[in-house]
């Protein structure tokens, strides 16, 4: 019938993973990365996924016009100011920031980041020293009082 269906027409026992993100890294290292390194996929689109792809939580990107309101979102999130904060009505705000929990609180600027393989920013090395010096990783040392009612009411 087809070529990726069982032969026999027995059904194959499921493959179980401890986590998801345990076995989305089985099948991109078992079933996609073969088929990417196959068509040199990394040499013309994007570099292979690494471990720290998939080991770290999601992120999510805050864009948009000047003014808007971005900065004044993190820091109502985050319950406090970050560093290199500043708020105005014309544009103030000319970097990068990844705000992630850490053991303790400190920036580590764009340079820095780049050569963590355990942290999810190593492929940003692409963009060069330019954006590099305008990219910085504020690490918070406790969370915000939304994030622990949360944790308290689960």
């Amino acid at each position: 019938m087809f070529s990726w269906s069982n032969k026999n027409g027995k059904k194959k026992d499921p493959e179980l993973f401890q986590t998801v993100s345990d076995g989305l890294r089985r099948l991109y290292r078992t079933k996609l990365f073969p088929l990417e390194d196959t068509y040199r996929f990394h040499d013309f689109h994007s570099p292979a996924l690494e471990d720290a792809d998939f080991d770290n939580k999601p992120m999510v990107l805050l864009v948009g016009q000047y003014s808007t309101g971005k900065t004044t979102f993190i820091r109502h999130l985050m319950e406090q100011d970050f560093p290199g904060m500043r708020i105005g009505p014309e544009p103030t705000t000319d970097s990068f920031i990844a705000v992630m929990h850490g053991d303790q609180e400190g920036v580590i600027p764009g340079n820095a980041l780049v050569v963590d393989p355990k942290k999810p920013f190593r492929k940003l090395n692409a963009f060069g020293n330019a954006f590099l010096n305008r990219q910085r990783r504020w690490d918070r040392h406790s969370y915000s009082r939304a994030y622990m009612n949360e944790k308290e009411k689960s």
